[in-house]
């Protein structure tokens, strides 16, 4: 199964996303169903210590079963200030129903209201910026890892970004050259495009340094950044 979940940490914050609904959202879902939690052992920073993780999965899951026969779909967790906070999204009307997974939890609290545009999963769990890239590129490391890959042994890693011109994707390729990546031209569903690569071992910061770069200067051209892949280094 694809892994879809990015997790990060956030404004003293640890977050779990689902990455499907970025950019796709199931249909009748416009209604957010949050629920909040006080932590009992939260930690020095809040998240949560050990004990608090292995005593609030039990509801966590009690919540998700009690959801998935209501249709709702779990978008994402955020840990943090002595509180824990799921949300899902689904129709409205449902929360007497969904409220019945509190019953041995008198201190957790449910809170709904319509949200058609998935405010609440674009500003308070989908990471933004740099972030967002880093998150990305763990779930392109976890990828490698379930495939056997030892991430400390170099290999080509390539980076693609595609342009509605060549005069723009030609000018780009300039311009990345000077930042120490190889080039090549390329093109894909009749869309001029780059492959940027360099040999190195998986370094998720360093990965994500670049790929922030590459993604800034292509928007100044109105390109877009693909992403990036590599070959798993399965051998010993």
């Amino acid at each position: 199964m694809e892994q879809t979940w990015m997790s990060y940490r956030s404004d003293e914050r640890m977050i779990m996303v689902d990455a499907r609904f970025e950019k796709w959202r199931p249909p009748g879902m416009d209604h957010v169903y949050i629920v909040k939690a006080p932590m009992t052992t939260p930690g020095p920073h809040g998240h949560g210590d050990e004990d608090e993780v292995t005593r609030f999965h039990p509801l966590e899951d009690t919540l998700n079963a009690e959801a998935d026969e209501l249709g709702l779909v779990s978008v994402g967790r955020r840990r943090g200030f002595n509180t824990w906070e799921l949300a899902w999204y689904g129709p409205g009307g449902l929360e007497r129903k969904f409220i019945r997974a509190l019953k041995d939890n008198p201190e957790g609290h449910l809170s709904t209201e319509a949200d058609p545009e998935w405010h609440h999963y674009r500003d308070k769990l989908l990471p933004r910026h740099k972030d967002l890239h880093r998150a990305r590129n763990g779930l392109v490391v976890y990828q490698l890892l379930e495939a056997g890959d030892h991430l400390d042994q170099p290999r080509e890693i390539d980076f693609y970004v595609y342009f509605h011109r060549e005069f723009d994707r030609d000018r780009y390729q300039r311009d990345v050259g000077s930042i120490g990546l190889d080039t090549a031209a390329i093109e894909a569903e009749g869309k001029p495009g780059i492959k940027a690569y360099f040999t190195a071992a998986i370094d998720v910061e360093l990965i994500t340094d670049i790929t922030w770069e590459l993604h800034e200067r292509a928007q100044l051209l109105n390109g877009d950044f693909d992403g990036w892949g590599c070959v798993p280094v399965t051998g010993t």
